[in-house]
């Protein structure tokens, strides 16, 4: 055949596993996520490079020949599933994603194996409780070449037997604290096995009862070597030793054949998506999974998403159900792969780790009845009637956990409105049952929706028809709920995720912040806020202060006013995560002073939870729980009712226990899985929709292959009995080609490419000593005499901020308490036009007031006349900060020029004109460098006053009972 119907290639070819460069490169052209071709375009681009007299062009057939010799050596992952109602769909097995992590070296060299005890601090979910604690620890390790295995018998270098049940990364400091008095010395992380030490006597093992933490380093023989000594093992263990360990090897070992295991634990997130880009709702449920064991910066790329499977047939726990038999038959059997890293086969252990999705969603994962619910929490039994919330007691209660559920209690009240379908009256108690327990399953629900109707007919007396007994009635219906199960047990048409193993369903659907906070709780106050606006007429006013807001460092981009204020009942989640951290410096004195405490102490929360590093763990959740105590009952001031009629207020008091258990809350936000929906609705537009589930399978299946392979992943290639992988002009071909590796949904940073420079205008030359920095006096560096510089109009911080001349900073001085001062960049001096070298920065200082603002809550800074040379690398980052229009009296209005198609028009709008003041705030609502703006803070401005004070808070609450009392009785009594 000629070159361009080639479909197979010699190992030794540098484009291998294509035939020829071009099958290569027009392959990886048409499979680019975000940049789908239909069929016709790929004929047209095809035909195009034809007339440009390229050679060997291959055919559409060709490259469907080329993919599909490429899937039969690296493995199809797509299966057909079949759900317990008989719905079809495919699912692509996880299995195989997860093998292909750990022979990709873009996935595996950013990969934790095992979880860590961070100390103090957490920033990633491998630092939460349950990794940490509750799930089962990866089952081995390898020291010094052997390979030990948690539950078995080993001899550490003392020549003391142990027993390891956990193993897990620490600092030696953390792992074993130093005795009092003694220094701790912080060094880099060591692997650590927590069990218990063993005593060999003639009656046999003697296990301690105390546990304790040694360094795997210390281990020295394994239970192998051990064992091939059965006289060391024949004295067994005692008999109060037995409860703690057995001598028998870990099942695994065997099953791994020698090879190192590994677990993977899964973050799962599904979601309901339109698969059209119109208007049109075409209702497609999906499924995504991320690798838990990758770092939280590799988790927000969308390289690292795996689509899992979709259907619009099928219900989302019909899907959920294939997803879990997906998992169980991976881990049990295990997962053989090539570990690209340390270039040996291993054995991979996946298990589910949390589940994402909105609150409805989630809902439906615990069996809970949804938002309407009476008891309408998904974690805890908060709740009640109508007349319990609205009760004193019961308002009260919505401001704290309630006792949690139980997987257990919720089966068993699902078993007992089955029960209850089969007597008489079954409608009715089935409704009072769900309306006293909040327990509904969606995958049953069907099931027990034909039987209670079945029951109704059966009951129903007509003329000339003779009444059956009810004893006969119900044996009737337990025949028919048999024959619906379809032989199978009640447990297999129950939700899948109750008792699934190492899953609390109920703990494991952690409040999500995109839909609890910005399109929750941000969304009402907006809407309240607005409203309050509108009937003042002062919604203009607003619009010409949100103007004039200061943007440098917010990392807030979509704050144009005019959108805004326009489509402000469309708002969506990035408008109000901007709003968030500006809104209490427009609206200070539009609105009622209690509504400005609910937007500050919002900004305060939002700020905590978007936080992607925990110095402290416990001062953090102090402090969040804290505030969101605050701001309830802020809102219990603002709108009583709303904390009865939307459940997301009492969602967010489980945020600290949720965030103990997996980390910052930011890891389990579903920006990243809503973002990726994108892709899912480009590859079902570009599908024929008559087989939707295979054809998105398929689709994301060749999307995964063809990542796999040019970004160096390894595979089994049977004929050559090795693992092999891409030739080298395949593998380098991203590297050098940023373009094509972004979209593949990799980064410039991770295709290894050059940061592009900052570019700035540069002054003319000038000498020394006519620049501002030689007047002030001291500088880092003492610069030549008679030395030329040029002055720059912008640098880039320390930490990769750019900063404009007179823009705000934060740096590092010595002179000041925190060792970090505010300031605002005067001059930038340069030596090296080329290089653009910046050798020193002219900074003017500001002086942070004593106290924080009384009705915002926030630092106040005076720009002082003095003024100081820094060097570049002392600039931190940039700062955000506000005018403080409220104590210079800001009320005048200029008009400043509307820009259109970047230049500026005849039209104007009305803007806020600052007044010649050197009075600011420093925008501590701001999420970009809070870590940094904290620091910068004196001892004394980092902790606001309660808005409500404890001694107020009950009165508070009873009063806010009262008003929603009036308000009804009101209603009553209205005509």
């Amino acid at each position: 055949p000629s070159n361009s119907e080639k479909t197979k290639a010699s190992p030794e070819s540098p484009t291998y596993p294509w035939p020829t460069k071009v099958h290569f490169l027009t392959a990886l052209l048409f499979s680019s996520p975000r940049l789908p071709f239909s069929r016709l375009q790929k004929q047209a681009v095809l035909h195009w490079a034809k007339q440009l007299g390229v050679h060997d062009v291959p055919s559409l057939h060709a490259l469907q020949k080329c993919y599909d010799e490429m899937k039969r050596m690296v493995g199809d992952p797509t299966d057909r599933a079949v759900s317990p109602l008989g719905n079809v769909f495919y699912i692509n097995d996880v299995a195989k994603a997860i093998a292909k992590d750990y022979a990709n070296p873009l996935t595996r060299l950013a990969m934790q194996d095992f979880p860590e005890d961070g100390g103090n601090g957490m920033s990633q979910v491998f630092n939460g409780e349950k990794m940490l604690h509750e799930m089962p620890s990866p089952p081995a390790v390898r020291v010094h070449g052997s390979i030990y295995f948690v539950g078995e018998l080993l001899q550490e270098s003392s020549k003391g037997y142990f027993i390891p049940e956990r193993f897990f990364l620490a600092t030696p400091s953390t792992a074993r604290p130093s005795p009092p008095g003694q220094p701790s010395t912080d060094c880099m992380k060591e692997l650590f096995a927590l069990g218990r030490s063993a005593t060999r006597t003639d009656a046999g093992f003697i296990v301690s009862d105390e546990r304790e933490i040694i360094p795997t380093s210390m281990f020295q023989r394994s239970y192998e070597d051990i064992a091939f000594h059965p006289a060391e093992l024949s004295c067994g263990l005692t008999q109060s030793s037995k409860k703690y360990a057995s001598l028998e090897p870990n099942p695994w070992r065997k099953k791994s054949g020698g090879r190192m295991v590994y677990t993977v634990p899964l973050i799962i997130f599904m979601d309901d998506v339109s698969g059209n880009v119109s208007k049109q709702w075409n209702k497609h449920f999906v499924i995504y999974m991320s690798n838990a064991n990758l770092r939280r910066e590799m988790l927000d790329h969308e390289f690292f998403i795996r689509f899992v499977t979709s259907s619009p047939h099928a219900s989302p726990m019909e899907l959920m159900h294939a997803m879990k038999q997906s998992i169980l038959k991976a881990s049990t059997s295990g997962i053989i792969t090539w570990d690209c890293r340390d270039h040996e086969e291993v054995v991979l252990i996946p298990y589910a780790l949390f589940f994402g999705g909105d609150n409805p969603m989630q809902a439906e994962e615990c069996s809970q009845g949804g938002l309407n619910c009476n008891y309408f929490c998904r974690t805890c039994h908060a709740g009640g009637s109508k007349e319990h919330k609205e009760s004193e007691a019961g308002y009260c209660n919505l401001f704290k956990p309630g006792t949690f559920r139980t997987p257990e209690e919720t089966l068993k009240e699902i078993k007992n409105q089955f029960k209850i379908a089969v007597s008489s009256g079954a409608t009715t108690k089935i409704q009072r049952s769900v309306s006293s327990t909040g327990v509904r399953d969606s995958l049953s629900l069907s099931i027990l929706n034909t039987v209670v109707d079945m029951g109704k007919q059966l009951r129903k007396r007509g003329l000339g028809n003779r009444a059956m007994q009810e004893s006969d009635i119900e044996a009737t219906l337990e025949k028919e709920l048999s024959e619906l199960l379809g032989g199978k047990g009640l447990d297999d048409m129950i939700n899948p995720l109750i008792g699934m193993e190492g899953i609390n369903i109920h703990l494991d659907t952690p409040t999500e912040i995109l839909h609890t906070i910005l399109l929750g709780i941000v969304k009402y106050f907006w809407g309240q806020t607005v409203h309050l606006l509108e009937k003042a007429k002062l919604l203009d006013i607003f619009q010409s202060r949100l103007d004039s807001i200061e943007r440098d460092a917010l990392n807030a981009p979509d704050l144009n006013s005019d959108y805004i204020c326009r489509y402000k009942g469309a708002l969506i989640g990035k408008h109000f995560k901007s709003l968030a951290q500006v809104m209490p410096f427009v609206v200070h004195d539009l609105v009622p002073q209690t509504v400005i405490d609910g937007w500050t102490t919002m900004g305060e929360l939002v700020v905590l939870l978007w936080h992607t590093k925990i110095e402290d763990v416990e001062d953090y959740l102090a402090r969040l729980s804290r505030t969101i105590e605050d701001f309830l009952n802020v809102t219990a001031i603002c709108a009583p009712s709303i904390l009865i009629t939307k459940p997301k207020f009492h969602f967010l008091v489980h945020l600290p226990a949720y965030i103990r258990r997996f980390g910052p809350a930011i890891i389990f936000s579903t920006e990243r899985y809503e973002s990726f929906n994108h892709v899912f609705r480009l590859t079902c537009i570009h599908s024929s929709r008559q087989s939707p589930s295979q054809e998105t399978c398929r689709t994301f299946a060749r999307f995964d292959l063809i990542k796999h392979i040019v970004t160096g992943g390894y595979w089994y290639e049977n004929n050559l009995e090795k693992w092999v992988h891409a030739g080298p002009f395949v593998s380098t071909f991203l590297s050098e080609n940023p373009t094509q590796a972004r979209l593949l949904g990799i980064t410039i940073s991770t295709a290894k490419t050059k940061v592009p420079r900052l570019k700035s205008r540069l002054s003319e030359a000038v000498r020394w000593e006519y620049t501002q920095c030689a007047k002030i006096g001291t500088v880092a560096s003492d610069p030549k005499s008679g030395g030329m510089y040029f002055r720059g109009g912008a640098l880039t911080a320390k930490h990769g901020d750019k900063v404009n001349l007179n823009g705000n900073v934060i740096f590092a001085h010595a002179a000041s308490s925190s060792g970090f001062s505010v300031g605002r960049v005067c001059e930038i001096l340069i030596t090296n036009a080329h290089e653009s070298i910046v050798e020193h920065v002219a900074i003017q200082l500001y002086e942070f007031e004593l106290t924080l603002h009384p009705t915002l809550h926030v630092p106040r800074l005076r720009l002082t006349d003095q003024k100081i040379v820094v060097s570049w690398m002392d600039i931190v980052c940039a700062v955000n900060l506000q005018h403080n229009c409220m104590d210079s009296k800001c009320v005048t209005l200029a008009h400043r020029a509307v820009r259109q198609e970047r230049i500026s028009t005849v039209r104007t709008k009305p803007v806020l004109r600052h007044e010649e003041t050197p009075n600011y705030f420093l925008n501590t609502f701001s999420i970009h460098n809070y870590a940094f703006i904290h620091a910068a803070l004196p001892a004394c401005l980092r902790e606001t006053p309660l808005r409500v004070a404890a001694q107020n808070i009950q009165n508070v609450r009873s009063q806010a009972v009262q008003q929603i009392r009036r308000k009804k009785t009101q209603r009553a009594s209205s005509p």
